[in-house]
């Protein structure tokens, strides 16, 4: 409740930011209407059907006003990450990494506003189009709800948390849920990571690492991957 509530309800009356004097304190809501600002502004259309949104945000603030949000700060960051991906989700943009925001003291910036920045920064997953999907990659691929992706790096995390490299929103899966690890052999395992409601594998909790399968079925929460290996020897880590 509470923060969650206040930026829903703000986002669903439409209410736009407000910086002019005697209009009150810089609000949460004010930073996730400009952090959406910055997002569409930032958009690079890559094509006819991708928009490539960055994912790294970093909200300049009066050292008052930072001091005045320092003991939430988390919460807050939490809620202002879930709106941008949420916003993006909407607008159908792309992401090629983990969306994080932070918050930074800067008293070149008047009380009351703020300023934001933004930058794409790859992380472990990649949109898997083209050469990846016919498997000259030479990576794994994990498929969810029809959209690939490309497991780019030696360990990919997966959860609902706004760092993990892969974010679900699902509410039945945990912050960081489930690690996906690259053995030096190019087998993939399978680890949960403590989750509250577990991970099952072709239809068994698994309860320690599982070493994984071409077209394996994986379950967290309500949602379901597939996990796709590239032919033998077609490419290692």
């Amino acid at each position: 409740m509470g923060i969650l509530d206040r930026i829903e309800r703000g986002l669903d009356r439409g209410v736009t930011s407000v910086f002019s004097p005697g209009r009150g304190q810089l609000k949460p809501l004010d930073l996730a209407q400009g952090l959406k600002r910055e997002c569409d502004d930032q958009i690079q259309v890559l094509d006819r059907t991708r928009t490539l949104a960055p994912n790294v945000y970093t909200v300049y603030l009066h050292s008052q006003d930072f001091d005045r949000f320092a003991s939430w700060q988390d919460t807050l960051i939490d809620e202002l990450q879930r709106v941008l991906m949420e916003h993006a989700d909407t607008q159908r943009y792309m992401f090629v990494g983990a969306v994080s925001v932070a918050l930074e003291k800067d008293d070149e910036v008047r009380q009351g506003r703020f300023e934001t920045e933004s930058r794409t920064e790859r992380g472990s997953v990649a949109p898997a189009t083209g050469a990846a999907q016919d498997g000259s990659a030479g990576k794994p691929i994990v498929e969810i709800d029809g959209q690939q992706y490309l497991l780019t790096g030696p360990v990919t995390v997966i959860g609902r948390g706004g760092d993990a490299d892969i974010i679900l929103e699902d509410t039945g899966v945990s912050r960081h849920h489930l690690e996906l690890r690259a053995e030096p052999d190019s087998s993939l395992v399978a680890t949960d990571l403590g989750s509250t409601n577990g991970t099952f594998v072709d239809g068994e909790r698994i309860r320690t690492p599982v070493t994984l399968h071409d077209r394996s079925m994986i379950k967290i929460g309500r949602t379901r991957l597939t996990v796709l290996l590239p032919a033998s020897g077609a490419g290692s880590w």
